[in-house]
């Protein structure tokens, strides 16, 4: 059984991964009973430098003897320390007799806003931004079209990646809501695809296929996974690095290879490591949000189910200055202005009685992830929220529910009843 009862009743999670890794406290009621629902991969142990050298340097034989280099990295909505692991795939490059002077990475963006140089160096370490150039990738501009796949995707990809010899990929294999996981080859498709192939791969493609497609983890007969891999092998990804994070987005597990020989162990692993039960319904679930903070919405999705079934407060802990990702193909862009694919003000799940976002910045325009504004309730104090609730529920027993990183998790209900 994978949660626990607090003993003094205290909650500390890891927030804010990109900004400082903080931690966030806050004390419940005595009377309250409280499950901290971990994952699997959480008492998994972490890996380092020995695991990355391991893994990649096999691989320098598949280096030597290429001429321009392409390392693709996922952007900050993302858990990947990529800066831990790039020192080791730079001394495979090294030892394959590669000159920095044939390297370049470029950031997998998707349809996501660019990042600066202070983002980079988040992500990648100071050391990479004083040795090589770091691109953000256009998906409106400088792409090259390879075909169609056979579900009639366009696959039109990034020229400065066409154009290297050698193309590396840099991520985390966590669970997405419609391909089932990311990584492999999320990282070129749709990571430095052009926005039209997008549109449709994520558009007309997912409104064909959302029965059978939508769900975390939810990877057998997903059409949208499979005609992403059919496009990332269109593209000619060499080399992918995955890892697998546990909920403080530290690293347990990594793989290095060609794509279609990992994607087999990665998710017979991820569906394991990601697992983690619920012990039944909850009246409050607390959901925090730190490996994908900025999409937080997922953390929405992860704990809707498991509130009672006559309706629970939900509780999104997004204390970040950054707010919502800024997504140019499904985000708003004013009143009643939209990216091409926006869907509209999300609609509130019919176990959620009450949305509580808590967060010191609020973030109107990003508040459409969660529901319409009317809906939500933003907090800036979690310990008045708290004392609040159990106010509201004096006299009644409490059943609370911590979820240490909503936005990875796969969070069921256990079948074992209480």
């Amino acid at each position: 059984m994978l949660s626990f009862k607090f003993l003094f009743m205290r909650i500390s999670l890891p927030h804010d991964l990109w900004n400082g890794e903080r931690i966030l406290e806050a004390d419940f009621p005595r009377r309250w009973d409280v499950d901290f629902l971990s994952m699997e991969g959480d008492g998994a142990k972490l890996i380092g430098e020995k695991e990355y050298r391991a893994a990649l340097m096999p691989l320098v034989p598949l280096m030597k003897g290429k001429n321009e280099v392409c390392v693709l990295f996922d952007d900050l909505s993302r858990p990947t320390r990529a800066y831990e692991i790039v020192p080791s795939l730079l001394e495979a490059f090294a030892d394959a007799g590669i000159d920095d002077s044939q390297v370049r990475f470029l950031c997998a963006l998707g349809t996501h806003s660019p990042h600066n140089n202070a983002g980079f160096r988040k992500k990648l370490g100071k050391d990479v931004l004083e040795r090589f150039p770091v691109y953000n990738h256009n998906c409106y501009e400088n792409c090259e079209t390879l075909g169609r796949t056979a579900l009639g995707t366009p696959v039109t990809i990034n020229k400065e990646y066409l154009r290297c010899d050698l193309r590396v990929g840099i991520g985390s294999f966590i669970p997405h809501q419609f391909c089932g996981f990311g990584g492999g080859y999320k990282i070129v498709f749709p990571g430095i695809a052009h926005i039209d192939a997008i549109a449709y791969h994520h558009g007309l493609l997912l409104q064909q296929n959302m029965d059978t497609c939508w769900g975390l983890g939810n990877h057998s007969c997903n059409v949208i996974l499979s005609d992403m891999r059919e496009a990332g092998r269109m593209a000619r990804l060499d080399i992918k690095i995955d890892v697998f994070v546990n909920s403080s987005s530290r690293a347990t597990r990594v793989f290095a290879g060609h794509p279609d020989s990992l994607y087999p162990a990665m998710i017979e692993g991820a569906l394991r490591h990601y697992a983690t039960k619920a012990r039944g319904e909850y009246d409050i679930v607390f959901a925090n949000t730190f490996g994908k903070g900025n999409e937080a919405v997922i953390a929405a999705s992860t704990s809707e189910e498991i509130l009672s079934a006559d309706g629970g407060c939900l509780v999104i802990l997004n204390d970040i200055e950054e707010g919502q990702v800024i997504h140019y193909l499904m985000g708003r862009f004013g009143k009643n202005l939209w990216g091409r694919l926006g869907r509209g003000e999300r609609p509130l799940h019919e176990r959620v009685r009450r949305l509580f976002l808590y967060s010191r910045h609020k973030d109107h325009a990003g508040s459409y992830w969660f529901a319409t504004k009317d809906d939500i309730t933003w907090v800036d104090d979690l310990g008045a929220l708290i004392g609040q609730l159990d106010r509201e529920y004096a006299g009644k027993p409490v059943r609370a529910a911590v979820i240490p990183d909503g936005t990875v998790q796969m969070v069921e209900k256990d079948s074992v009843k209480f």
